[in-house]
């Protein structure tokens, strides 16, 4: 080796087959050896310790623990195999570690921490919450209305993450209406922001800021139910009608978000989860104008961030060399 050439260090990954057809595991590889980095894909039907060592571990687990969770014994097997290998390894740094995505699987605990570390903040906050089991409309009212949350709501799944299923959500505009929503739920209260969702896409101690299209500002009506899916409505170039502003709010001016506060949330977000690879979800309330964390997603897509498999090289670097 080279007087001052970095040591080669070895990288075990694990990525469903999807996303590593959407992350290309060849230029990630490619970018890897040029920091010195040897990568090498996990199998989940062998103990980790078998394939060792490993200077680092990267992971997208989430889609196997949603299969688990949906009774899928397979993945069940392979994810504990995984947590039991992780769990085996000294001082080898994981991206991410797992008791920090376990909570983004679950969004009550995730909007349990939100409103934790925002209670002090003076300009970021969360929106009220609460978990609503599938019950009758009157025991709904009352969990609504013990924890302050207030129409229109936004209804999700418990699960956050690992399917198709986690992003279909709705807008229910009034108490009549709550029976429109099928099953438990985790109940937001809607922040009214202009059309406009800001997506930060963290690596380490680098985020990149993506403005997307979000849902237009619902007042609380009669009306029916708005069903739809976050990912489609709130993707690059969506034409969706539901992020129309209707005529009334067209003379809505949304912020230009400040660089200082995004900072602050990516700070405060990370260090609380402990977590490198993160999706934040961010809106700038209409009326308080409060930024609003409305979501975390571990290990997002990363979509339009086009530097995002040489940082992601560069980070797992640091990652091994920081041990």
């Amino acid at each position: 080796m080279e007087e001052g050439a970095l040591p080669m260090k070895r990288v075990g990954f694990w990525l469903n087959e999807k996303k590593c057809k959407k992350f290309d595991v060849e230029e990630f590889a490619e970018e890897c050896r040029k920091q010195m980095l040897d990568v090498v894909k996990l199998d989940l039907d062998q103990p980790l310790e078998d394939q060792g060592p490993f200077d680092a571990i990267l992971h997208k687990m989430t889609a196997m623990y949603a299969q688990a969770l949906c009774g899928d014994m397979e993945a069940r097997v392979q994810a504990e195999r995984f947590e039991s290998g992780v769990a085996s390894l000294w001082n080898v740094p994981v991206l991410d570690p797992l008791p920090g995505v376990h909570t983004l699987l679950h969004r009550p605990a995730t909007y349990a921490l939100l409103e934790a570390i925002t209670r002090h903040l003076e300009n970021i906050t969360t929106p009220p919450y609460v978990e609503l089991p599938d019950t009758d409309i009157e025991t709904k009212r009352a969990l609504l209305a013990r924890s302050g949350v207030s129409f229109p709501i936004v209804c999700k799944p418990v699960f956050g993450c690992g399917g198709t299923a986690a992003h279909e959500l709705a807008v229910v505009l009034s108490e009549r209406r709550l029976q429109e929503w099928q099953g438990p739920c985790v109940a937001q209260s809607f922040v009214p922001h202009g059309a406009v969702l800001y997506k930060l896409y963290v690596l380490g101690s680098v985020w990149h800021l993506v403005v997307r299209p979000s849902l237009k500002n619902f007042k609380a009506t009669d009306a029916p139910t708005v069903h739809f899916n976050s990912a489609k409505v709130s993707k690059a170039g969506s034409c969706s009608t539901l992020t129309q502003l209707d005529k009334n709010d067209r003379h809505t001016v949304v912020p230009e978000p400040l660089p200082g506060v995004l900072q602050e949330i990516v700070d405060v977000v990370g260090k609380s989860l402990n977590m490198d690879l993160l999706g934040i979800d961010v809106v700038i309330d209409s009326q308080s104008g409060h930024y609003a964390i409305i979501d975390v997603n571990p290990f997002p897509s990363y979509d339009s961030v086009d530097d995002f498999l040489p940082c992601l090289a560069r980070l797992l670097r640091h990652k091994v060399d920081s041990v």
